[in-house]
């Protein structure tokens, strides 16, 4: 089958049918288009000979004449060309809309010929997207494409549109769902033989083994790329090689500087630059250039690197701009000029690379990981215009530059949570949305059948990843058609004043971490206090805390208790000399906590840290209340965010001992390569729990009717306490995945399992929900984003407060410590002081083993302690 090319930066002829004109044209009875036909094939002509004033011209009028006509067909023709010169000229921003029109009018032409445009100027439009940094136009314009090639049985097209998709993902920093999209190009691709469009997967490979760190991975793939010659067969293939050739070397460049090995990285970039004067798309040629200015500066080439630097920010707005390289190069140039000294102007560029990229957040794929991906590629603009701001005494500016990098996709997923877009779908989109849903949760309760054959299990994974796409798709979908997501604006970020202000107490200190390469950065903020302390890089600190959490891998009993314990100070004391105690001169009137985590520190209790003095030591807990927020803006976000207008009127709802096989007894059922036993204390839990209130102010599901049913069913809205005691399933890849293990009931539409994106989906109006499970509060960790998983879910569904698990639990600690913590609560203390004395009582009890942290220090307290 003839290969289908896409790439923007061809000049292809369209041999139309032209005589089978569209139905409105034939109804018409319009005499032959003798003006049209002439220009639209010199405007081709013109084209192909790079004459591209004369084709813009040429098209322009050709156009004009169509429109008078109304001859769709023709119109698209000239559209496109229009498109394709604007494009070739340089106006980016231009074209984009252009192709746009393109596709609508080949679409509204309804002939064979003209659906291929139709193809071709969406991905052209979603190329040129791309390009300028608008991303989720990009995937819109790629899904749709795709759809179509697809209805077509295009294979070589398919794939070619599949590395396109993937490539939008690993911009966005979704490197996970980058390499699912192109593992799917893969086979028909090698069903085509076709070795550029290998050279060109193989590409998009090390793009994806580049973002995730894994350099040596990146560079083989680089390599095997530079060994593929394809074998071009037209003229246009060429100009495709050429553009798949400077991609190749661009990236590969990159990899390069990243291994330190700018000689060879400047070699690349150069000869990425000079086939890139032949593609007539400034932002292209911007990216080079500003890759060629850092690793001329990383081997003190300074001038040449200024230079370079300012040539690429030029470039690269004159083109229609890419907020999220621009800030890229503004953070370049400031690293530049801080350089050499010349502080005010690093102070400027430092700035406007932080302003910029909060705009190329705004244009990235409007999911959690996407736009939490944009800041975590960019982590080196916030440390960097951190620590410049640190070096001139600005600490006020320095944390409000944190709050602009901590917990923004939270924000943003949690202002849009209240736009109620659900209620807007018309009863055939509420019926595609709940069918999607239904085929997930069937693949679902087909992979967690304990006689699933491993044969079976591979086409059923790719059956559910195309459910969760088209979930995707059909969101994107409705968001797209909506515009009140347009004008949903995330709340302000709080500068330290307000902080200070709004949500501490007189005792409460909120302490904010930032990870760094070079070294990180603390700051300490009380009503009347604001410091910063540096302290060690991330990779020491990852170190400490990876070591750390081997101490709470295993089961401790009463043998070993002892000896567990005091290895467990030991390394407390350690990581608390590394990080708190250089904090303790300005903690001396704080008796709370709240703490900002970046990096690995999420992963990290620090109520277990050990500190000590001359004559004692001791937990921070028993020193301190702590509590957890995403940033201090997203803590205040959450005061004002409720899914309804009302107060809860009761107690609590609890939902435990769910039924995992269909006997009474326990047993074990295989889900998902996990087994899930029942938990018989659970029950005890749920019921000690519940009898701490009254009859009329508790409602509680046990056994079978803790099933997914019962939850979406209740009206969860009328409760204070959202209790779960049972299994959690956590998915650190595909946090979507991850969900509340509940009853397995055969004959339920549900699958048992209650997963983020349904979560979502209920109306909450709790002061806590408790998820009394194992590592429910682990999930994705992105750089700056924080933990990305179930947690998260509940906040968005109106919880003001979460409190889970950072690792698996002991059954009957759990339940003692959960029973302590809810009569804390009812006794009128404060969520994070009835959270610290339950776990002070598992320390100080009798049972010896429940002394070590394992026991009482997993679970911890994310969103509002009060």
């Amino acid at each position: 089958m003839k290969t289908f090319c896409l790439i923007i930066f061809t000049v292809l002829a369209f041999s139309f049918s032209l005589a089978a004109q569209d139905k409105e044209e034939a109804r018409a009875s319009a005499p032959q288009p003798v003006l049209i036909e002439p220009l639209l094939r010199e405007a081709t002509q013109a084209l192909k000979t790079e004459q591209f004033q004369e084709a813009y011209r040429k098209a322009r009028q050709a156009r004009a004449l169509s429109q008078r006509r109304g001859y769709k067909a023709r119109e698209a023709h000239a559209t496109n060309l229009l498109a394709l010169a604007a494009m070739s000229l340089g106006r980016v921003t231009e074209a984009i809309p252009l192709f746009k029109e393109a596709a609508t009018l080949s679409s509204e032409a309804n002939s064979d010929d003209v659906s291929k445009m139709q193809v071709m100027a969406l991905e052209r439009a979603g190329r040129l997207s791309r390009i300028v940094g608008r991303y989720e136009d990009a995937l819109w314009c790629f899904d749709q494409a795709l759809q179509l090639l697809r209805r077509r049985n295009e294979p070589g097209a398919e794939a070619y549109m599949l590395a396109n998709l993937s490539a939008v993902y690993s911009d966005t920093g979704d490197f996970t769902k980058a390499l699912q999209t192109l593992q799917t190009a893969l086979p028909l691709s090698q069903r085509l033989g076709n070795r550029q469009l290998e050279k060109s997967l193989l590409t998009k490979f090390l793009i994806i083994e580049k973002g995730r760190g894994n350099l040596d991975a990146a560079l083989r793939y680089g390599e095997q790329a530079l060994t593929i010659e394809p074998r071009p067969r037209v003229e246009f293939n060429n100009k495709q090689l050429l553009i798949v050739t400077m991609e190749l070397q661009y990236q590969l460049g990159m990899v390069y500087a990243g291994l330190d090995q700018h000689d060879k990285a400047i070699r690349l970039y150069q000869l990425a630059l000079e086939r890139g004067q032949e593609i007539h798309v400034p932002q292209v040629q911007a990216f080079a250039l500003g890759e060629l200015a850092w690793s001329q500066f990383k081997i003190n080439d300074t001038a040449k690197a200024l230079e370079n630097i300012a040539q690429a920010i030029t470039t690269l707005r004159q083109g229609g701009g890419n907020k999220h390289f621009e800030s890229r190069f503004l953070f370049i140039r400031a690293e530049i000029q801080r350089a050499l000294g010349r502080n005010s102007q690093a102070l400027t560029s430092y700035r406007q690379a932080v302003a910029t990229l909060e705009q190329a957040r705004s244009l990235s794929i409007p999911t959690e990981i996407s736009r939490a991906g944009i800041v975590a590629s960019r982590h080196n603009v916030f440390a960097g215009a951190i620590d410049f701001l640190l070096s001139q005494q600005q600490t006020a500016e320095a944390l409000e530059v944190a709050e602009a990098y901590h917990a923004r996709a939270f924000l943003d997923v949690l202002t849009e949570s209240g736009v109620e877009a659900s209620q807007e779908l018309t009863p055939e989109q509420k019926a595609e949305e709940e069918k999607l849903f239904a085929q997930i949760s069937s693949v679902q309760k087909e992979l967690w059948k304990p006689e699933l054959k491993p044969e079976d299990e591979a086409p059923l994974k790719g059956k559910l990843e195309d459910a969760e796409n088209a979930l995707e798709a059909f969101h994107l979908k409705i968001r797209h058609a909506n515009p009140r997501y347009t004008r949903v604006e995330s709340p302000a970020l709080l500068k330290p004043d307000r902080i200070a202000k709004e949500l501490l107490d007189a005792d409460t200190a909120l302490i904010e971490f930032v990870l760094s390469e070079k070294k990180s950065f603390v700051w300490v903020i009380g009503r009347d206090k604001l410091a910063s302390v540096a302290l060690p890089p991330s990779k020491d600190i990852e170190a400490l805390v990876t070591s750390y959490r081997e101490a709470f891998a295993g089961k401790i009993n009463s043998l070993t208790a002892l000896q567990a314990i005091a290895k467990q100070k030991t390394q407390g004391q350690q990581i608390y000399q590394k990080l708190f105690q250089p904090l303790e001169p300005h903690l001396a009137s704080a008796r709370k906590l709240i703490i900002v985590p970046d990096g690995a520190l999420a992963y990290l209790p620090f109520e277990t840290l050990v500190s000590e003095t001359k004559n004692t030591s001791a937990y921070l807990l028993e020193r301190f209340a702590i509590s957890y927020a995403p940033s201090a803006s997203a803590l205040a976000a959450l005061g004002t965010h409720r899914q309804t207008d009302s107060s809860a009127t009761k107690g609590i709802v609890a939902f435990g001992d769910p039924l995992y096989s269909t006997d009474a007894t326990p047993t074990v059922t295989t889900v998902r390569g996990s087994d899930f036993r029942q938990i018989p204390y659970t029950r005890t839990e749920v019921n000690e729990i519940a009898a701490l209130f009254p009859v009329a102010d508790r409602r509680v599901f046990l056994g079978a009717e803790a099933q997914e049913a019962n939850v979406k069913t209740e009206n969860l809205s009328r409760y204070r306490y959202i209790h779960f005691a049972t299994h959690g399933m956590i998915d650190e890849d595909h946090p979507a995945r991850s969900g509340i293990v509940l009853s397995h009931i055969a004959d339920s539409n549900e699958d048992g399992m209650l997963q983020m994106g349904e979560v979502m989906r209920l109306k909450l109006n709790a002061d806590l929900v408790a998820l009394s499970a194992c590592r429910t509060g682990l999930g994705k960790l992105l750089n700056g984003e924080g933990m990305i998983g179930l947690t998260r879910s509940f906040l968005y569904a109106g919880a003001d407060s979460v409190l889970v698990s950072l690792w698996s639990v002991s059954d009957m600690a759990t339940a003692s410590l959960m029973k302590s913590f809810y009569k804390n609560l009812q006794q009128g203390m404060t969520r994070d002081e009835a959270l610290r004395q339950a776990k002070l009582a598992l320390l100080k009890g009798q049972q010896r083993s429940w002394r070590h942290p394992y026991y009482w220090a997993s679970f911890i307290l994310l969103g509002e302690a009060r």
